[in-house]
């Protein structure tokens, strides 16, 4: 079985989307190849990039959540933010691996071993050094801090692609309401902050495909207008004991709008 969707949106750039709907993406230059992500674990993510490229690889933490970092332990070390290392070390037990393989149910990859995953943990990690370039060889990838997700989420900025990756540090349907959150006005000033660089499209950690700048411009105006009075009180698989409410527009979860997921003590 093919664990991993692969989309090839040029030479130089492919995501991976495994069973869970979690992506990772693979910018790969003359020299270096970076992949931003590791996604669940579950899958050998590894194996797959190694069939693309054999260059010398960098990867990369978006933020510290297991869903992108679960596979960690696939590669020799993965830089991470410092604000996100506790939490990625905190997401990577063996409980939320547990929740991991009950979520995904009989789409397990072909040999896969599941009591050798859940010995696995959060890999190695090491400290970005800010501020950071990474030149992968006519490509370069600049670090920017996107907090509000996580505390540490960052997001990568290739001027030569035009292109920004965000992950979950901002997307369709954002989640703020996390303890590891911060305060909605942070998230509005790492978008901002976002909007000043010249890029023609970016892409996200969930949902592949790649969105034009006016989205990313939608989700900071969604989050401007945000109205306690017109959200609704929504809970999630794992997350149900969190203060969470959800303020949109438009249809709720429609991956083509925007809204944003809440913590009301966070505005």
């Amino acid at each position: 079985m093919d664990y991993f969707n692969i989309k090839k949106y040029s030479d130089n750039l492919y995501q991976f989307q495994d069973k869970l709907g979690v992506l990772a993406t693979l910018v790969i230059g003359s020299n270096k190849t970076l992949l931003f992500d590791t996604c669940y674990g579950i899958g050998r993510l590894d194996e797959e990039v190694k069939k693309i490229t054999n260059k010398e690889l960098i990867v990369v933490a978006s933020h510290g959540h297991m869903d992108h970092t679960a596979g960690n332990y696939q590669f020799p070390f993965v830089y991470i933010h410092k604000n996100d290392i506790d939490l990625c070390k905190a997401h990577n037990g063996m409980k939320r691996r547990e929740q991991n393989l009950e979520a995904l149910g009989d789409r397990e990859p072909d040999l896969f071993n599941r009591d050798e995953y859940l010995k696995q943990r959060e890999g190695k990690l090491l400290e970005l050094n800010m501020p950071c370039i990474f030149d992968l060889g006519g490509i370069t990838l600049e670090v920017i801090e996107a907090f509000g997700h996580t505390q540490g989420s960052i997001a990568l900025y290739s001027k030569e692609l035009k292109l920004m990756l965000v992950s979950d540090a901002t997307c369709p349907w954002v989640w703020l309401f996390l303890k590891e959150s911060t305060p909605v006005s942070t998230y509005i000033k790492s978008v901002e902050h976002l909007l000043t660089y010249d890029f023609d499209n970016f892409l996200v950690g969930h949902g592949m495909r790649m969105l034009p700048r006016y989205r990313m411009e939608e989700f900071l105006q969604t989050a401007k207008e945000i109205d306690l009075s017109k959200s609704v009180k929504v809970t999630f698989n794992n997350f149900d004991d969190c203060n969470s409410y959800c303020y949109s527009k438009y249809k709720m979860y429609d991956q083509d709008k925007s809204g944003i997921v809440f913590d009301p003590t966070k505005l």
